[in-house]
């Protein structure tokens, strides 16, 4: 079990748990924080109150899994992929990730604030009322994502198409700067002209 495994590597004063499968385990309150996981599956595990503050995670595939309200502030991700799971509320503030992949995730009301990403992709999630502010997204997608209600101030969307997410409610600065150079559909520019206090007749 994942338990055992973290309290053995405390116990010998390691940190890096490599090329294992977690199948159907269910964890509460455990502390998993300052560890490397590399090469690991998690498959329909469930976390509950669990810290991955300041984890690394290398080639990690989480699949089916739910992680709601969980800690992974300062975590770093590479290479991973997020598999339909559910992070209801979860926390990743400056988080950063390269090279990953979510999909048909539930991750409305998480937080994202102050992540770095890079060369990722996210389908097919719900993003509602997360919040992304002051992010770097560098080479980031999403396609068929829900971010109403999503929060993106101070985080530039140059260069980022969302014309084939839900982008109604998103909340920017009083500048609306992060809109610049931002891609969206002919559907979706009623909602900005009305974020932009303009009137639309019609």
């Amino acid at each position: 079990m994942l338990s055992e495994r973290v309290e053995r590597l405390r116990h010998e004063g390691d940190e890096t748990l490599e090329g294992e499968r977690f199948l159907g385990e269910t964890l509460s309150g455990l502390d998993l924080r300052d560890l490397e996981f590399t090469d690991v599956t998690f498959f329909k595990c469930r976390f509950s109150g669990c810290r991955f503050s300041d984890t690394v995670f290398y080639r990690v595939r989480f699949e089916g899994c739910d992680f709601s309200n969980c800690s992974f502030t300062d975590s770093r991700w590479k290479d991973c992929e997020i598999l339909d799971c559910k992070g209801l509320g979860a926390d990743f503030r400056a988080a950063h990730w390269k090279g990953c992949a979510l999909r048909g995730c539930l991750l409305r009301m998480a937080n994202f604030s102050q992540t770095l990403w890079d060369q990722c992709g996210l389908k097919d999630c719900d993003l509602s009322q997360s919040t992304w502010m002051e992010c770097k997204l560098n080479r980031w997608t999403a396609g068929g994502c829900g971010l109403t209600g999503v929060s993106f101030f101070r985080t530039p969307l140059k260069d980022i198409d969302l014309s084939r997410c839900d982008i109604d409610g998103i909340t920017v600065s009083e500048t609306f700067s992060e809109l610049r150079g931002l891609t969206v559909g002919a559907h979706q520019t009623v909602g900005l002209a009305r974020l932009l206090g303009m009137k639309v007749e019609g």
